[in-house]
């Protein structure tokens, strides 16, 4: 089968120098099959190429998100105002309700949104496996959206109970073993797309528990885990508690396969385990600004091993550019409050643009594992790549000036022109396109029958199906013992609470 060509002619490609410092260069970018074959003036192809003009637009690495709950579409909107405590009960223990079809339709709304926002390579801290064929719809869904993906099998975590709140951990169960082996020894799939990796949050067990743990993660003969990823959070609700980082590194279980994402509330040396061991962070601002707390990313001891992530698109936007916003402007005003302190202030930002666009391109392509795949504009990188329009409203005369600026500050999803995968066009001429459903894993086991088309009109509708009857259910649970449930099950610092109201 010959593969498929595409030339993307005269645009202002982002290149990165060899000291990772963007040099906008006017080129031509030509791809063949999965990777950009050549870049240069003056491209020649054949008739069978197929030519984009990219006279005046922006073309730029795809954007990585490497921390994410795909799954969540129907629960846009229901955290606008909640903390973590709050959001536990209705955003991550109600996954228990959901059935594999729900799952299904919500990863690919979320899929196909974190596309139009120009995001090609996703982290997925998957949560909502409350059987063994749950992840097979996850992944079926990722598939046919096509986007890249690192799927982070996370064990589940099974609602028993309501009254009183009680939910079953499957973390070291042997059915939980058993499903994720079988998922990663089979994989990746989607001829490379999909990898496998492993979403492990229960490190606050004995080390002779964790230690065999890891290593079976670790083993190719049992199907060795692309990423181990694991939420790690600090600040005065978990008292003295040492970090993620640090409960890692005294198990000597830290290495560059780990990513921790938040690490928020850093021990004074928390940076230095993370460039000693290779270990990297992912900091979801909008989140962690909700929840009071500063992201890291752009912190001077953790910026070589740091990138960026959406967390959940329930909280708000999903667009890694939104992120990058978000993260540079708290970080220059957390700078300027330090100097304030001191008596002191700067006549210069501090941070430039290009640091947190690199959080978001090759940062990412460094916490995904895949630096010698994605993250940048070379010869032999696979073709996940973007096109902006630098004529429209939000981004003329600022793609002139800066082109990263211009992403970072003024861009929104409606400017992508453009969006290529592993060499396939999935947005086009400012819209997504359909989608054909891929088969799941095990074929047999697919939610939805492979090969039917699908708008994103069919899409919207099953997702709203599906919200009706989940929102159903959720107005029968007591979310305020939900609350108490997740405070004692985490044994959180109550004493430093301001809220005296208790259930």
């Amino acid at each position: 089968m010959t593969e498929k060509s595409i030339l993307l002619q005269g645009g202002t490609l982002l290149l990165h120098d060899e000291e990772n410092h963007v040099a906008p260069t006017v080129s031509d970018l030509l791809i063949k099959g999965q990777r950009i074959a050549k870049i240069g003036k003056n491209i020649q192809v054949d008739s069978k190429t197929e030519i984009v003009d990219c006279n005046g637009k922006v073309v730029s690495p795809g954007f990585i998100d490497t921390h994410r709950h795909l799954w969540q579409s129907q629960y846009k909107g229901l955290h606008a105002n909640h903390t973590l405590i709050e959001y536990l009960p209705t955003g991550n223990f109600s996954g228990g309700l959901w059935s594999k079809e729900d799952l299904f339709w919500g990863q690919l709304a979320g899929a196909l949104e974190s596309i139009d926002a120009g995001t090609t390579t996703i982290v997925d801290h998957s949560s909502c496996n409350i059987t063994p064929d749950h992840p097979q719809a996850a992944i079926q869904a990722v598939l046919t959206a096509g986007v890249r993906e690192i799927y982070c099998y996370c064990p589940a975590k099974r609602l028993v109970s309501t009254n009183p709140w009680k939910l079953e951990d499957d973390h070291f169960s042997e059915q939980n073993l058993t499903t994720y082996q079988e998922l990663a020894k089979a994989g990746p799939y989607g001829n490379g797309l999909v990898h496998i990796g492993y979403a492990m949050d229960n490190i606050y067990v004995p080390g002779e528990t964790l230690k065999p743990y890891y290593a079976d993660l670790r083993d190719p003969a049992k199907g060795k885990a692309k990423l181990i990823t694991t939420h790690a959070v600090g600040g005065k609700m978990l008292g003295s508690n040492p970090s993620g980082v640090q409960i890692l590194d005294g198990h000597g279980l830290l290495g560059p396969d780990i990513l921790l994402s938040h690490a928020t509330w850093p021990h004074e040396n928390d940076g230095a385990l993370y460039k000693k061991s290779g270990a990297c962070i992912s900091s979801t601002a909008n989140t962690e600004l909700q929840m009071g707390s500063m992201p890291v990313a752009l912190r001077d001891d953790h910026y070589d091993n740091a990138s960026i992530g959406v967390d959940c698109h329930s909280w708000g936007a999903c667009g890694i550019p939104e992120q990058m916003r978000m993260t540079l402007q708290t970080a220059r005003a957390e700078r300027g409050l330090k100097l304030a302190e001191k008596g002191q202030w700067s006549r210069h930002v501090g941070i430039n643009v290009e640091k947190v666009f690199n959080l978001g391109t090759l940062g990412g392509a460094k916490a995904a594992g895949l630096s010698d795949e994605i993250g940048s504009l070379k010869e032999g990188m696979k073709a996940d790549i973007l096109v902006f329009d630098s004529g429209s409203p939000s981004m003329l005369v600022a793609a002139e000036e800066n082109p990263v600026a211009a992403i970072v500050l003024h861009s929104s999803h409606r400017d992508i022109e453009m969006v290529i995968i592993d060499g396939v066009v999935r947005k086009a001429e400012g819209k997504l396109l359909n989608v054909t459903v891929a088969p799941a894993p095990v074929p047999s086991k697919s939610i939805v029958t492979p090969g039917k088309h699908l708008t994103w009109k069919d899409i919207a509708k099953e997702v709203m199906a599906s919200r009706d009857t989940l929102m159903g259910k959720l107005k029968t649970l007591d979310f305020k013992m939900g609350e108490e449930y997740a405070i004692n099950a985490m044994y959180l610092n109550t004493k430093a609470m301001i809220e005296n109201e208790r259930v």
